[in-house]
């Protein structure tokens, strides 16, 4: 996962200026609002609004806020009456990771949040590297914090890469399923991953273990842990998530994956399955828009995937994704 990571950081320059497409969705119902939802204009996207741009800001700010995010003031309107709460991936952070889907849902009406968590790496900016389960409890705390402090009855969760399975699992095993309106999750690993085969070709080769035992040793076992392990046992991290279903009843589940996912391989990893009183939609995002390339890096910095939740978070507004052109490993929620 980091060498993808360092290889977007070489793509700095490259922020994606793309133009809408006006091509029809397979997955817009008929009579949607003929309205995009995303304004043209406006502070959405202005500052930093693809992840190359965020990652070099949050190395030299790593304990800055997602534009519109951590505004402790903020009180749930009677639209939206549940807070947003972001949880970001592993060797990211709240900066990198939400600052354009943060803007688009702060001007929606939205109280959003964005936790930083899971730093054993030492480097103030990348995150999400310590043990999973102890991140779990360190994202759930977080989101009790924002329910207390907003009085809300719920909160919606949303999270990339692993904080797609981190909200899952504060959700499904630490108490707040109740408390939880909606997971979201965007190229999540569900599941441990092959990472395009590299876990794979270590095992041929004889390194993975060596690989496994570097991660450990300089404090980033979430990487470790999300590793297919095979044949070996999962992490426990897993194996509590998915020994007993993969969801709870009363929330509903979505899973928004790219078919050139690069870190959770095969992408299909990222889907789950409803058990009894769940809901469940796992959506590949070119199967709404055939031209939004995004791989795991950009997924959160596409327009289409924030329409797909803005959509989510609020059933009685629906209007169609109208499939912007999205670059990989940049992306963009910037409009021109």
């Amino acid at each position: 996962m980091r060498f993808f990571r360092m290889a977007a950081i070489a793509v700095v320059a490259a922020a994606s200026f793309l133009i809408p497409q006006t091509v029809a969705s397979a997955a817009t119902p008929s009579g949607l609002l003929p309205t995009l939802a995303l304004p043209r204009n406006v502070a959405i996207g202005g500052t930093d609004a693809s992840f190359p741009e965020a990652l070099v800001t949050s190395m030299s700010s790593p304990a800055k806020n997602p534009s519109g995010a951590n505004d402790w003031a903020c009180k749930p309107s009677t639209a939206h009456p549940y807070p947003v709460v972001l949880v970001h991936g592993t060797w990211e952070n709240a900066y990198d990771n939400w600052n354009g889907l943060s803007q688009i849902l702060k001007y929606y009406g939205y109280c959003v949040f964005a936790v930083n968590y899971g730093n054993t790496s030492g480097i103030p900016f990348l995150n999400g590297t310590g043990d999973m389960v102890a991140a779990a409890n360190e994202v759930a705390t977080f989101v009790n914090k924002v329910l207390t402090t907003t009085k809300a009855a719920k909160v919606d969760l949303i999270g990339h890469s692993q904080g797609g399975a981190q909200i899952r699992y504060v959700t499904n095993l630490l108490g707040l399923a109740s408390k939880v309106d909606q997971v979201i999750a965007i190229s999540p690993s569900n599941h441990p991953t092959t990472l395009s085969g590299i876990t794979t070709l270590g095992k041929q080769l004889k390194l993975f273990g060596v690989a496994m035992d570097v991660l450990n040793a300089v404090q980033m076992p979430a990487a470790a842990q999300q590793a297919d392990q095979s044949p070996k046992p999962q992490a426990p991290f897993y194996q509590n998530l998915n020994g007993k279903g993969e969801t709870v009843s009363g929330v509903s589940y979505t899973n928004i994956l790219t078919k050139y996912d690069e870190v959770v391989t095969p992408y299909t990893l990222g889907a789950i399955t409803a058990g009894a009183g769940a809901k469940v939609d796992n959506i590949v995002i070119q199967s709404v828009c055939p031209i939004d390339l995004s791989e795991h890096l950009s997924m959160s910095y596409s327009k289409n995937v924030a329409q797909i939740i803005l959509n989510k978070l609020d059933p009685k507004d629906q209007r169609p994704v109208l499939c912007y052109a999205q670059a990989p490993l940049t992306g963009s929620t910037r409009l021109i």
